[in-house]
């Protein structure tokens, strides 16, 4: 009867232990799956990326129009880059490197084919996008010639880098002309009284320093170079510049004219260069003083 009683007694302990061990269990289920629906669904690593923003780089080039990037043989150009819709101030620097490939001017390329910037002067920053964000670009330059130097703006949209593997790049084009009065210098004052004969000489390039001459891509003869002055009566005359073959040391971008100045006084001589392919243009001013 104690065995019996012993017996049974085994079996009920087991029996509650058992009974512990499920309903422990499904607690446990329970509580996991409630916590499973409070969380929300863990997105993948690139999902997490475009909620949270990712390094976006930004590559910004200065081209010349009708001729190759402004390398540091031009002093570069200054990149300021803003919010197109709010200005925000996003970042600023001078692009650095070289002018593009030796045979950027003469390469065939299709339309469709974009400009290579291999061995192209550059300016990049870093952004943190989440989104495509409205850009306004700004290039100022070239920085070695402010008197020529100019300006150009373009607003582009830049995507993060989870849909441009490569980064964003961006190509500004300038235009204008390189214009430096060589001769006479401003304020240039010579001792012999009127009338006199002036050597007047100008520099003229490319906005990438590139320079004109005959077997070179810019042929001298697509460039016109005149001079205006302005007497110091008042009346205004032209002299058209040619391209000097002879110049000191065979060197290239070389106009030069005589001007015969007939009056006493300050005289005011506007250089001004075009180029009617590309439609570039350029000047620049200064003043000589006849006793």
């Amino acid at each position: 009867m104690d065995n019996i009683s012993v017996s049974t007694k085994l079996r009920a302990s087991v029996m509650f232990v058992l009974l512990g061990i499920l309903v422990l269990a499904l607690f446990l289920a329970r509580t996991v799956q409630s916590s499973n629906a409070r969380q929300p669904f863990a997105p993948s690593i690139s999902d997490r990326q475009m909620q949270d923003g990712v390094a976006t780089e930004i590559r910004v080039h200065v081209l010349a129009r009708g001729g190759k990037f402004l390398g540091d043989d031009v002093g570069g150009a200054l990149v300021t880059i803003r919010d197109a819709r709010t200005g925000e101030f996003i970042a600023s620097g001078v692009t650095r490197g070289g002018s593009g490939v030796a045979d950027l001017m003469t390469a065939e390329r299709a339309r469709t084919t974009p400009i290579t910037t291999q061995d192209a002067s550059v300016f990049s920053t870093t952004l943190v996008l989440a989104e495509p964000r409205l850009l306004e670009f700004e290039a100022y330059g070239p920085l070695a010639a402010q008197g020529s130097a100019n300006r150009v703006t373009s607003t582009e949209w830049v995507v993060p880098q989870t849909l441009a593997e490569n980064g964003n790049r961006v190509i500004l084009e300038l235009a204008g002309l390189n214009v430096d009065a060589l001769s006479p210098p401003t304020h240039f004052l010579p001792q012999d009284k009127p009338p006199i004969q002036l050597n007047v000489g100008a520099n003229v390039t490319m906005m990438c320093g590139c320079p004109i001459g005959p077997n070179l891509p810019w042929d001298p003869k697509n460039f016109q170079v005149v001079m205006r002055v302005i007497r110091p009566d008042g009346k205004a005359d032209l002299v058209n510049l040619q391209y000097n073959a002879n110049a000191l040391d065979n060197a290239p971008s070389q106009f030069s004219a005589e001007y015969n100045a007939t009056l006493s006084g300050i005289y005011e001589a506007i250089i001004m260069a075009h180029e009617a392919k590309f439609g570039n243009s350029g000047s620049d001013r200064v003043t000589f003083i006849v006793p």
